[in-house]
């Protein structure tokens, strides 16, 4: 996310803190942190689309379909591979059980219809994969409805396209899309998304390189009310294609913060006669002929990785195999977002050049691998697709022989540092209650996971430690970090000022805000700099607690100002929730607003509690979930 909205996304992690529910936070071991040092994904691309790799046929039959995905699991076990991206939105339709997306004709045969006996194929598949140590990300395919023409026909009534036909257009073959530069078709493209890492415990979600179709898309309409703030079109719909990336990165991480999400674009960018930046190339790029900006993505950090398809061999004429390796190597160079290299595994059961077939295949395949291994950039690749490995043993025994020894795929997002150098270094430590003492924040390198009383909340132990380590927040002592403890308006306040890193002069205080508190300056300046609101009488009521919907109202209102929500907000997203009816009138815009956003999870009894306060453990999560999306 760009610096100029660091200091709205920091705020927003205090004021919204206490309105994120302790079931929606699922950190497993590892979460953002760079990948480690002995890590490599080791991938591999399992096609549903047209039924390349699975199911071999459609059938409704949930037997069947177990035991294809056993099979496949268990030869991607025996290759040493240890993540698979299974495709489960191919076209518009889910190899999961979607509310809002209709079962896949690919799976089943027919559109609409699911499997029998209530069979999950994408549940299944991730505990069959998490049971052999294999990582399962869902991958997607964000605007395309149908593969072909003659499908157009054949929606299931309840699919998207067929209920909102304004959002639908089609290529020059007849294939129909989601309008790119419609907001409603990323709002749809998004909640999908966000419906599947809510649901299901996949460890990324995953999209290729399918964006515009091509420069011929009759999106003029469209673009007629744009002309004027984006006088040349190639680059609004490079701008909403961007616009969807950094959706999804952001509202993917505040659900997830461990999720991982990344993109396996064209291995071409730009070729360097066309902007200055390319690659020595001479292959169509994704910047001109699909409007990806896939170097804007890493840069702007809106992935976690990056894996450009780079489905040709070393020397390659048009699009040499290293020259695209470095390329990219150089890009992530200055970034946080890891690089895997896609590889067309696919080439030495079909390519009919020399350096593909037989042998030379084979061996081509392996100097990739190798070569990616001696670029420390590097951090794994993945292979398209499964089937071509059961079709070509000669590659199947390979991935035998170059992943002979185990290695962890990375896991957890990836922080950016965004050029914030040595900001926490002069961010102080709260004193604030909290501990016993003060000064400056300081990372500590020998910094050990020390509190004994958050075997509970496993869910937010990375978080706290990653806190706690910095000299951000602090236990009530050297063991205890008390995580149900409720946060006061003067914690809260102290906390965020000094996560903001933020001072000032000030010269009053609020009047029953004591010159012997230990949070009497950190008041003052928050009063000051207009952070910190009084209750009325110049009283700011330090020591009250804070309530739910009023921290959703706090944030709303800023961010609000802001411009950051520009919106009126739809009350009738509150009806899900059971206590809907407790939400006092003045927050329920707020509240609305926050969950339409992304911004606010209820509870598994399908209850939002807003007039419950935040505890410790909800605010030092929801400060490091929101510290991720600082990018």
């Amino acid at each position: 996310m760009k610096n100029s909205k660091g200091f709205m996304l920091r705020v927003l992690a205090m004021v919204l803190c206490a309105v994120i529910s302790s079931a929606a936070f699922y950190i497993p071991e590892g979460v953002n942190v760079r990948a480690e040092e002995d890590t490599e994904l080791r991938g591999v691309w399992v096609s549903t689309v047209a039924n390349i790799d699975y199911p071999s046929r459609q059938t409704t039959n949930s037997e069947t379909l177990k035991s294809e995905m056993i099979e496949i699991l268990d030869n991607c076990k025996s290759m040493g591979f240890n993540a698979v991206f299974l495709q489960v939105r191919p076209c518009g339709d889910a190899f999961y059980n979607s509310s809002i997306f209709p079962w896949s004709k690919y799976l089943t045969g027919t559109q609409g219809v699911a499997p029998d006996n209530d069979f999950d194929p994408l549940q299944f598949a991730i505990e069959e994969a998490h049971n052999r140590g294999i990582q399962l990300h869902a991958w997607i395919n964000p605007y395309r409805i149908t593969n072909s023409s003659s499908d157009n026909d054949k929606l299931a009534s309840n699919n998207p396209a067929v209920l909102n036909p304004g959002l639908v257009l089609t290529d020059s073959n007849g294939k129909m899309y989601y309008n790119p530069g419609d907001s409603a078709s990323i709002e749809l493209i998004v909640n999908g998304a966000v419906e599947i890492v809510e649901n299901y415990d996949v460890d990324g979600i995953h999209m290729d390189d399918y964006f515009y179709p091509d420069a011929s898309f009759n999106d003029d309409t469209t673009y007629s009310f744009y002309k004027e703030e984006y006088p040349n079109k190639a680059d609004w719909r490079r701008a909403n294609v961007n616009k969807l990336v950094q959706t999804l990165d952001e509202r993917l991480h505040s659900v997830k913060p461990s999720i991982q999400f990344g993109i396996s674009p064209r291995g071409i960018w730009a070729n360097k006669d066309e902007m200055a930046e390319g690659s020595d190339t001479r292959g169509g790029g994704s910047y001109s002929t699909i409007y990806a900006d896939s170097r804007a993505w890493v840069k702007n950090g809106w992935v976690d990785y990056i894996m450009p398809q780079i489905y040709w061999n070393i020397g390659y004429e048009i699009a040499d195999y290293t020259v695209l390796c470095n390329w990219w190597s150089d890009v992530v160079s200055d970034t946080d977002v890891r690089l895997y290299i896609g590889e067309g595994a696919y080439r030495t059961t079909s390519s009919t050049l020399p350096a593909w077939k037989g042998e030379a295949g084979t061996n081509e395949l392996r100097t990739h691998i190798a070569d990616g291994r001696n670029n420390p950039n590097i951090s794994g690749y993945c292979c398209f697709t499964y089937n071509d490995f059961i079709e070509n043993g000669s590659i199947y025994a390979l991935m035998q022989e170059v992943n002979s020894s185990d290695k962890k795929a990375p896991s957890g997002a990836v922080q950016v540092n965004n050029d914030v150098s040595n900001e926490e270094d002069s961010v102080p430590a709260i004193n604030d209650g909290m501990s016993n003492t003060g000064g400056q924040a300081t990372a500590d390198e020998n910094y050990k996971n020390k509190f004994t009383d958050m075997d509970n909340y496993w869910w937010a132990m990375d978080a706290v430690n990653d806190l706690a380590s910095k000299g951000i927040i602090k236990g009530r002592s050297e063991t205890e970090f008390d995580p149900d403890s409720k946060i006061t308006r003067a914690d809260n306040t102290v906390l965020l000022l000094r996560v903001l890193g933020k001072t000032a002069t000030f010269s009053e205080n609020f009047a029953d805000v004591y010159p012997d508190k230990y949070y009497y300056n950190e008041i003052g300046m928050a009063k000051e700099l207009g952070i910190a609101s009084g209750v009325g009488d110049n009283c700011f009521d330090p020591d009250a607690k804070i309530k739910r919907q009023d921290m959703a109202t706090l944030a709303y209102r800023v961010l609000a100002k802001e411009g950051l929500l520009t919106t009126i907000p739809n009350t009738t997203v509150l009806n899900k929730f059971v206590d809907a009816d407790e939400i006092y009138f003045y927050a329920r815009e707020a509240m609305a607003a926050c969950i339409d956003k992304g911004l606010m999870s209820g509870y598994g009894d399908n209850s939002i509690k807003p007039n419950e306060y935040a505890s410790r453990v909800e605010v030092a999560l929801f400060i490091y979930r929101i510290s991720q999306l600082m990018k």
